[in-house]
């Protein structure tokens, strides 16, 4: 029996964009935030109750948390050799939008913070949330609810069936809002528009666009991430209400207004995936590139050993295995000058490379200096 198994690897992946797309706008408020606008993260610790004994084994810090909430609620009692099986210490998170009013509900993530084994089935004892930067430690959020874990885990005699990761999952609208954030970016006459992508061609095109809709000086580029807008007059009034409503228009209007954004040259590398992706301002000099590939052949071959008749032998199987190494011939071949993305793409493909050759050809050639792009490698 002979088996013969061809190791040669190929992840392919490149993603390339036409030079068609450079033409095409973009709302500013697709690509740039209001600064003081974010969304807060909330964090605590709580206790799930209600499991199938897939609680938290290591009893001592359970037994302390359970101590203190029920001094907490006036009960004293010892907890002493607390058998916690059903019960589990758990991290709370969960995500304030910056415009929540009190009363409203947001999501609520829970991950076991201990030795549970599984969540299934466990309830929320209300958790107040903080924000971790807040130095006053003030309540935003409380958490409480059935803990949703979307699969489940199945034990018997030994066996084990299971779907998704068990000491972790979410609670629905299990969050209720008790302290909104301030937000305060619409008391004054100016504010801080922050792109998301650093680039001062970007930067200047919305400060141009902003200016010449409104009067000179309404936009100022404050740096390549920063643009400071000042309130027109017009929308300027004494009426606080109606000063904010006006504000609250003026940055709506600026949202809506599109312009081109400038895409730098960049080529972006994920050596784990044989990721490839190839901004469109890209350009290649002209250069000499050759590559091979290199092809391991394993062959196993089963030899099978038979005593003579009569004899007290036994019989053996022995297999032998053969490696062999086969290196194709590198190709000098020229790559020349390239100015689109197409034209990267038809050099690079005409090369016949694979997607991992791929990568270590353009990092070579952007050691040689003639890449004309950011390389990036994650």
């Amino acid at each position: 029996m002979r088996t013969v198994v061809a190791c040669l690897i190929i992840i392919p992946f490149v993603i390339c964009f036409s030079s068609a797309a450079m033409s095409l706008s973009t709302r500013i408020k697709d690509i740039a935030s209001i600064a003081g606008i974010y969304e807060a993260k909330l964090m605590g610790i709580g206790l799930v109750t209600g499991l199938s004994n897939t609680g938290d084994k290591d009893n001592e810090v359970t037994e302390r948390f359970v101590e203190n909430m029920m001094q907490y609620m006036g009960v004293s009692l010892n907890l002493d050799g607390l058998d916690a099986k059903n019960i589990a210490v758990v991290t709370v998170t969960a995500t304030l939008p910056p415009f929540a009013k009190v009363g409203s509900q947001i999501d609520v993530e829970v991950a076991s913070l201990q030795d549970a084994t599984s969540l299934q089935g466990g309830t929320l004892i209300p958790t107040p949330l903080i924000q971790s930067l807040d130095a006053n430690k003030e309540v935003y959020a409380m958490a409480s609810g059935v803990i949703s874990i979307g699969g489940f885990g199945i034990s018997e005699g030994g066996g084990r069936v299971q779907k998704n990761h068990l000491t972790s999952g979410y609670i629905p609208n299990g969050g209720v809002i008790h302290k909104p954030m301030r937000i305060d970016v619409f008391e004054n006459e100016e504010f801080s528009l922050v792109p998301y992508h650093a680039d001062y061609a970007t930067v200047t095109r919305i400060v141009d666009l902003i200016n010449d809709r409104y009067e000179d000086g309404t936009a100022v580029a404050v740096d390549g991430a920063t643009i400071l807008v000042t309130v027109p007059r017009m929308y300027q009034t004494e009426d606080y209400t109606q000063y904010t409503s006006n504000v609250i228009r003026f940055i709506s209007e600026i949202g809506e207004m599109r312009i081109e954004v400038d895409r730098p040259a960049k080529v972006v590398i994920d050596e784990r995936t044989g990721t490839v992706v190839i901004g469109s301002n890209v350009t290649i000099s002209s250069i000499a590139v050759t590559h091979g590939s290199i092809i391991i052949t394993i062959a196993s071959q089963d030899d099978i050993s038979q005593p003579l008749p009569f004899s007290q032998g036994e019989t053996a199987t022995a297999t032998q295995t053969d490696i062999t190494v086969e290196e194709q011939e590198g190709i000098l071949r020229h790559v020349p000058d390239s100015t689109t993305i197409g034209e990267v793409i038809a050099a690079l493909n005409a090369l016949g490379a694979t997607p991992r050759e791929l990568i270590s050809i353009l990092q070579n050639i952007e050691r040689a200096g003639a890449l004309h792009a950011k390389l990036v490698i994650r």
